[in-house]
């Protein structure tokens, strides 16, 4: 039975690792950092564990005459020794185990009948040791630090010890101490196992150590002793095997390998891999930006309620007669220090857009809108939203009812979701659901509104290094440098990208100004590096009271969607590039919700990005206008999010492109 539940644990620990390493090579994609070239390759240090080892096979005749049969007995004993290892990071690698290895087994106790009042009891223990060698194939399972160990074992017989007992009729126990004979002086094996290497040091330290544990699993299918003729009545003449399981302990040491530098290139031209640092002229602590503001015809529910959310804002009639869009737009030109930040300005516009619909339909008496209400499948009960959005508008702002038609529906129009999410992604999904969206004619009732808000953290206070990289990169350090002499180290990342850092997470809240110089550190994928041209850059804040003025433009999008950027082609070259001056900087950047996986919203924002450039740059071509551009996807970026993500309209809000125009540079 033990040997079956250990061959059991041999197979699904084996399983486990195949399994491991083939999802990890199928779904995981390289990224920076997963494999870090300044790791040693060799490794040297010691192991230590314990070994629990079953036996497998029968011994008999220790019974001077009785003929009994040891067959059930397992033991522990310790293990240690030295490690060597090869671990370049890549799919192979190479380990050696050298040590001492004790294999005790302790059989259960035989009871002999040999009289009818008389009962002999025996038992046996020995003391197999030895010192094995490991070789094993070191298979890393997607990153360099999680493997799996495979290979044979040899083993050289130090002690062969056993202690036979018996206990006589009379109850007095008599022990024998002899080594067992013809005990094999070489036996061989197989072992595989799993481990882990936990770096206790950064890969940038002289000498690294990590800390592995780890477990394996011994399968002893050559017979530790040889068995005599027939005719021997020693007492060791039936196969004797064991199994064991090994947990223990590996503490290993490597140095930094050296860092060849790379002259020439394949084509024998000096290869250079360099880096460009766009850094702002002067950092502003904050922008009075005069914004287009789609203003989102979605009114949001809470669930299991049909009556408008509280945190819309509800006005009585008497209100409602002295509402004007305008009183919504104007941003105070004092707003002291308790200014309102541009997502909490904009929110506050936002949950007025039932009163902004009021005002608009007040002043067009010819236009009509229809309300459509669903309640994430339930068609009833979005007709009762629909209803009271309905009633507010008709009471509040005396809107005749017949300019209004609503209608339920199990699901939105333009419903989120794909169907395939689960856990708070369904529960965000599901939320977005309950909604009334309004539609109008004209739609002039849903333009976007002009307002003025106090951007508290500009986008264009950020320091931007720009990579130049290939395929033969895996990695990219930047060491940035103050003029004290202090220095910090970001990354790595991927040689494709732009990496984006706040100015004033440099200059420390007090500092006025700063001199640096950047340096780039290219890990190359055959092992080597290649350090960059040193950049010099300069930060200066702005005073407080100088103030920066810019122009803003947003596009929404709905669910998952980036091609949505097509309907506002027209918008986008008919509106936005002929407000863009000559000369001017263009910041494009876009963003995502939460919902889906944080890779996808990566890219999804990336294509937003990238196509309402495409169409500003073809525009402003025609106009015959030269601008500097600057554009980035966030995703999913919480700390970049313009809004945050906790209600349906915020993560509707996230779902965003934003273009702003900074006049003069």
């Amino acid at each position: 039975m033990k040997r079956r539940l250990i061959n059991r644990f041999f197979a699904s620990a084996l399983m486990t690792g195949v399994l491991l390493f083939t999802d990890a090579h199928r779904t995981h994609a390289q990224t920076p950092g997963d494999t870090v070239e300044g790791w040693a390759s060799w490794w040297f240090g010691l192991y230590g564990g314990m070994n629990f080892s079953t036996f497998s096979g029968e011994l008999r005749n220790f019974g001077q005459g009785l003929g009994s049969t040891f067959d059930q007995g397992s033991g522990l004993g310790p293990t240690l020794g030295s490690v060597v290892e090869y671990n370049s990071g890549n799919l192979l690698g190479f380990t050696m185990l050298i040590g001492y290895d004790a294999r005790p087994v302790g059989f259960d106790s035989v009871r002999t009948q040999v009289s009818e009042t008389g009962i002999v009891s025996e038992g046996l223990s020995t003391s197999l040791s030895y010192l094995g060698i490991e070789p094993s194939f070191r298979l890393n399972l997607g990153n360099r630090f999680l493997h799996l160990l495979l290979g044979p074992t040899f083993n050289f017989n130090l002690r062969k010890g056993s202690d036979y007992t018996v206990v006589d009729t009379n109850g007095t126990p008599t022990t024998t101490s002899a080594d067992l004979q013809n005990v094999r002086s070489v036996a061989i094996g197989a072992q595989g196992g799993i481990g882990y290497d936990i770096p206790l040091t950064g890969s940038e330290a002289n000498t690294q150590i990590l800390l592995t544990p780890f477990a394996q699993f011994h399968l002893g299918f050559q017979n530790l002793m040889e068995n005599p003729g027939a005719s021997d009545e020693s007492n060791t003449i039936r196969d004797f095997s064991v199994n064991t399981i090994r947990v223990g302990l590996q503490l290993k040491f490597g140095a930094r390998p050296a860092s060849p530098v790379i002259a020439e290139g394949p084509d024998g031209q000096p290869l250079v891999y360099d880096f460009r640092v766009d850094a702002p002229i002067v950092i502003a602590e904050s922008r009075r930006v005069e914004e287009t503001f789609p203003l989102r015809n979605y009114i949001f529910f809470d669930q299991g309620s049909t009556e408008i959310s509280s945190r819309y804002k509800k006005l009585s009639r008497s209100e409602a007669a002295s509402f004007r869009e305008e009183q919504l737009l104007n941003l105070d030109d004092k707003p002291g220090p308790g200014e309102v930040q541009r997502s909490q300005r904009q929110m506050e516009v936002y949950y007025n857009a039932l009163n902004i619909f009021g005002d608009r339909m007040r002043r067009n008496p010819s236009a009509r809108i229809t309300l459509t209400g669903a309640a994430n499948g339930d068609g009833e009960k979005g007709k009762e939203m629909a209803e009271n959005v309905k009633n507010y508008l008709v009471s509040s702002f005396g809107i005749d009812a017949e300019r209004i038609s609503t209608k339920g529906e199990k699901m939105p129009p333009n419903r989120s979701g794909s169907g395939g999410s689960s856990g708070d992604d369904r529960r965000m999904i599901d939320a977005e659901n309950r909604r009334v969206e309004l539609d109008a004619e004209p739609t002039s009732i849903m333009l976007p509104v002009e307002i003025i808000t106090l951007e508290e953290e500009p986008i264009g206070n950020d320091v931007i290094f720009r990579l130049n990289a290939d395929d033969n990169v895996e990695s990219v350090s930047i060491t940035i440098t103050e003029r004290d002499g202090g220095t910090r180290t970001l990354g790595p990342y991927s040689g494709d990208q732009d990496v984006r850092i706040d100015a004033r997470d440099l200059l420390g809240k007090t500092n006025r100004d700063g001199r640096y110089r950047a340096k780039t550190t290219y890990m190359l994928k055959d092992g080597g590096t290649y350090e960059s041209e040193s950049r010099e850059f300069r930060l200066v804040r702005a005073d407080p009271d100088e103030e920066q003025r810019g122009v803003r433009y947003s596009i929404l999008f709905e669910f998952d969607k980036s091609k949505t950027i097509a309907t506002y082609e027209q918008f986008l070259r008919e509106t936005v590039a002929p407000a863009i001056p000559n000369g001017s900087t263009v910041i494009i950047h876009g963003h995502t919700d939460i919902i889906g996986k944080p890779e996808h919203n990566d890219k999804l924002s990336d294509d937003r990005v990238d196509e309402a450039r495409r169409i500003l740059t073809d525009a402003l071509t025609q106009l015959g206008r030269k601008v500097t551009f600057d554009s980035y996807g966030f995703g999913e970026d919480e700390k970049r999010s313009p809004f945050g993500n906790a209600r349906p309209e915020q993560r509707y809000y996230n779902r965003i492109v934003v273009v702003e125009i900074v006049p003069g540079g």
